[in-house]
């Protein structure tokens, strides 16, 4: 068939350069090579690299490169490191959100998914569930959550919470933040004083259970410290 209409005057490709023009286009616009073939439909930028060196090319392969335009975005199914997303929700757990709440508010039937990032048991997710996570924990970074016990397995982990981190470092693998907690004291001695809480507060941790990780105390005992400071104050 394909030399039938060869003979017939039929073309099935045509001059690649409108196709190089338009990713040379796309990428002084900002857009990545590799988000170009991902919008594209390819499952990497290998085949559009390939496509690129080509002198001729199938129509449809160029009816489905010239469709992509800067605000595409099908990248939202592309595979991308976990590691941001894992930090996220373990800080969320550190101030009381436990993984079945969190699914629930992503829009996830299973609180397992939830759980198996936090976990590193998944370590690549799709960049629209990224987004997703993200945007959650800027909803909820500075709020408390209704569990207590999800907070309490959380620090038993080890996990940070947000004050720990930086929207410049959380998504980055090899970053490691200091953590700036003070060892927990021993249960007959407090050590903490209103001048320490209110350092906190100079520091940028602003309530309770904010303030109660970073002296390592807990936050019955700042409440107990603020409590007295008010009525002394009246």
């Amino acid at each position: 068939m394909w030399r039938l209409n060869r003979l017939r005057g039929v073309e099935h490709t045509v001059d690649a350069q409108p196709l190089r023009d338009h990713v040379a286009e796309l990428m002084d616009a900002g857009m990545s090579f590799k988000a170009i073939a991902l919008t594209a439909g390819w499952s990497s930028r290998n085949a559009l690299a390939d496509v690129m060196t080509r002198k001729q090319v199938m129509h449809k392969t160029m009816a489905r490169v010239l469709a992509v335009r800067i605000d595409s975005d099908n990248r939202r199914d592309a595979y991308v490191d976990a590691t941001g997303s894992a930090r996220r929700i373990r800080a969320l757990a550190v101030n009381g959100w436990p993984s079945r709440n969190l699914a629930k508010q992503l829009g996830h039937k299973h609180p397992a998914t939830i759980q198996d990032i936090a976990s590193g048991k998944t370590p690549t997710i799709r960049l629209r569930t990224k987004d997703a996570i993200r945007g959650l924990y800027e909803d909820l970074w500075d709020q408390a959550g209704p569990s207590v016990r999800a907070a309490s397995i959380a620090k038993a982990k080890g996990w940070l919470p947000p004050l720990a981190w930086d929207d410049e470092s959380i998504d980055d693998p090899d970053y490691q933040p200091e953590d700036v907690r003070r060892k927990s004291l021993p249960r007959n001695v407090t050590g903490v004083t209103l001048e320490d809480i209110e350092e906190a507060r100079d520091q940028g941790y602003v309530s309770a259970q904010q303030i109660a990780w970073r002296l390592g105390v807990s936050q019955s005992l700042v409440a107990q410290i603020l409590s007295r400071a008010d009525r002394a104050a009246s």
